[in-house]
């Protein structure tokens, strides 16, 4: 048995799959921004075994976002940098007879940026912040491209040191096999793809075999968001839809992707597989807070600066309880959350932001 082989069992017996959640799905020639939270992940318990046992009833049933069916077959293809090739070029290929590419400058820097032909800006700001690892080994971003009317989406990211390539398979049947390229000491992979043409999964896998596969949540934009792994033979969850909220609803969809929450029009945030077994504040937008709930909670309320309350009313979805209520971002900063349970007495409490 190799050392990548061992370093790999020790490493997943160890963790729990997680994954870059992303903060919005946005239309073509916008990009999509992760926001990690490496506070989210810390002493998370995995509650994929409860949600295919049993799931309590949702509060309401509704179909999943989908993207448009893609009627014409496009040919798509990937080719990783040849000994020629411009520095920073990640990958290349065709959607149909249109060429594409992705290119990264200064990855490690604040001056990093992706390029490529027909895609969309997309600077890194403080450098490029995917960090992966055994349990998220592709931290895959993505962008818009192509026109109005053959709009396109590159997904990419940074690849774990363990990955030696990664198939990407297409609702239309295409394969796609992806293999590093290696820039200022990090490595990448990309591939480019019609918009509305949905990604089924990406498996990475090592020198001695399958690493992990991502199953993307699709909105209904068509773009994929990956924001969990799956370890060769684990259960893929099923896929649940329920809504919770006070004040405001926002929508859950479970499934093998992890928890992808909508909290606006064209807005989803997307938790990996695995989720706080307490109570605390999962993530924020603009306008809405949402957390999640222990089980004894029965109501929290949400105090802002100025002494006024919310009350929030925990809903289960699946295995968890879920809880959002509007609050600006100005009022965010300074307010306070407490959980209180049947009896009324507090069981939990802590800052908002």
């Amino acid at each position: 048995m190799s050392d990548l082989h061992e370093e790999l069992n020790t490493a997943l017996a160890a963790v729990q799959p997680g994954a870059a959640p992303v903060d919005a799905a946005m239309l073509t020639g916008r990009k999509i921004r992760n926001r990690r939270r490496a506070g989210l992940l810390a002493g998370v318990v995995a509650v994929v075994a409860a949600v295919a046992v049993g799931v309590p009833a949702l509060t309401r049933q509704e179909a999943l976002p989908q993207p448009h069916p893609v009627t014409d077959h496009v040919r798509v293809t990937v080719n990783p940098p040849g000994p020629h090739s411009p520095a920073g070029l990640i990958a290349s290929g065709l959607i149909g007879t249109q060429p594409w590419n992705l290119s990264v400058e200064s990855p490690t820097s604040d001056n990093c940026v992706f390029t490529g032909t027909g895609l969309s800006f997309y600077a890194c700001q403080d450098g490029y912040s995917g960090q992966p690892s055994v349990a998220d080994p592709i931290t895959f971003e993505g962008a818009g491209g192509g026109t109005a009317v053959n709009p396109t989406f590159v997904s990419f990211g940074a690849v774990w040191k363990g990955v030696v390539s990664a198939r990407v398979e297409l609702s239309d049947g295409t394969v796609l096999t992806l293999h590093p390229a290696e820039v200022d000491g990090l490595r990448f992979v990309a591939f480019d793809i019609p918009a509305q043409l949905p990604v089924d999964s990406v498996i990475a896998y090592s020198d001695t075999g399958e690493i992990a596969t991502a199953i993307p949540f699709t909105a209904p934009t068509g773009f994929p968001t990956f924001s969990a792994w799956l370890r060769p033979g684990q259960a893929r969850p099923p896929r649940l839809t329920g809504t919770f909220g006070s004040g405001t609803v926002v929508t859950a969809y479970l499934g093998p992707w992890g928890t992808c929450l909508k909290l606006a029009v064209g807005e989803y945030d997307c938790l990996p597989l695995t989720i706080e077994p307490g109570t605390s504040v999962m993530g924020a937008s603009p306008t809405v807070v949402f957390g999640s709930a222990a089980e004894s909670v029965s109501y929290l309320t949400i105090t802002r600066k100025n002494g006024s309350t919310l009350r929030a009313e925990p809903t289960a979805v699946g295995p968890q309880k879920f809880w959002a209520v509007p609050l600006s971002q100005s009022e965010q900063a300074d307010a306070r959350w407490t959980a209180y349970d049947d009896a009324g007495k507090a069981v939990a409490s802590g800052s908002v932001s």
